[in-house]
């Protein structure tokens, strides 16, 4: 394990969980329990609270899109399962949210303008972070609260989650989490910190805003695959257990046969996880020094929780 990153130059914090007990636990950047923006890996988080409004009876997977906001284009064709899964043909070619951040409420009518649907899409998987703006605004409707609120009080309070904030917390809130910048490889070779478009991460947010440690992030994986956050039917329904065939994404996860997978990056952060599909093993790596080819990474991680799990 350690020698396969070393071999793929990573430099940053590692957190291996094998058969429910710390296997790897080391940081060769940073600390252990710093705390990185999750970028994209905070979808099953904003999935599994669906899931939950689903088996609270407050949402069905079948429930269109224009039950909540029907002027969104193809609205009445797009159902809540297809957000999930990236199959809702939707799109943007804007950035997301608007500049300065005015409140979630602008951003999403701004999303709603901008949105486009392609009917030849739907039902197939088209990866767009839209669909989960989309969600966590849901959310929102359904709980009449904010998304910060809600996973404040679903996963940060409920867990006890001592390294994790929303990307606009305080300096002090910063400091306490040991949150760290990120960094981009330039073409000469050093690298350039990269302060945080706090415009940007506040349009993804329910996709993209979250600064976690690994700690905590195999807390909420543990919290919401072993039965304490969501039902057994209800983690089958979500990430297509039942139907691995027709399901590739589903609520924030790649579904592979024996594992899931979620990668995250941006603003110069990697954040890979993989996790077996009943959490008792975990592999979790994050840097803020991001080099190397994303995709091949992805890759790299995919072998190790394969090896991992035999």
């Amino acid at each position: 394990m350690r020698q396969s990153l070393s071999n793929i130059g990573f430099e940053g914090s590692v957190l291996v969980i094998k058969n429910g007990k710390t296997y790897l636990n080391y940081a060769t950047a940073n600390k252990t329990d710093t705390s990185y923006l999750i970028n994209s890996v905070q979808k099953f988080i904003t999935g599994a609270a669906i899931m939950k409004a689903v088996q609270e009876g407050k949402l069905s997977l079948n429930d269109t899109l224009a039950k909540f906001y029907p002027t969104v284009p193809g609205a009445n064709k797009v159902t809540i399962l297809n957000l999930l899964q990236m199959t809702s043909g939707l799109s943007i070619d804007k950035a997301l949210g608007t500049k300065p951040f005015v409140s979630d409420k602008k951003n999403l009518e701004y999303a709603i303008k901008n949105t486009k649907f392609d009917e030849n899409m739907l039902g197939k998987v088209s990866y767009s972070t839209l669909n989960y703006v989309f969600l966590s605004n849901i959310l929102s409707n359904i709980y009449n609260t904010s998304y910060e609120k809600l996973i404040t009080k679903s996963f940060i309070n409920k867990l006890k989650l001592k390294h994790t904030a929303f990307s606009w917390a305080n300096n002090k809130t910063l400091k306490k989490i040991n949150f760290v910048l990120g960094h981009q490889l330039s073409s000469n070779g050093k690298y350039i910190t990269q302060k945080l478009d706090l415009d940007e991460i506040h349009g993804e947010l329910g996709a993209g805003s979250l600064l976690m440690d690994n700690y905590d992030l195999s807390k909420c994986v543990k919290y919401i695959l072993t039965g304490n956050y969501l039902s057994k039917s209800s983690i089958k329904a979500l990430y297509g257990m039942n139907n691995l065939a027709n399901t590739s994404y589903s609520g924030g996860f790649y579904i592979h046969n024996t594992y899931l997978a979620s990668n995250g990056g941006d603003n110069g952060y990697y954040t890979f996880l993989r996790t077996s599909n009943n959490a008792k093993t975990i592999i979790i790596v994050q840097t803020n020094r991001a080099r190397g080819n994303f995709f091949e990474l992805r890759s790299v991680m995919d072998q190790l929780i394969i090896a991992l799990q035999k």
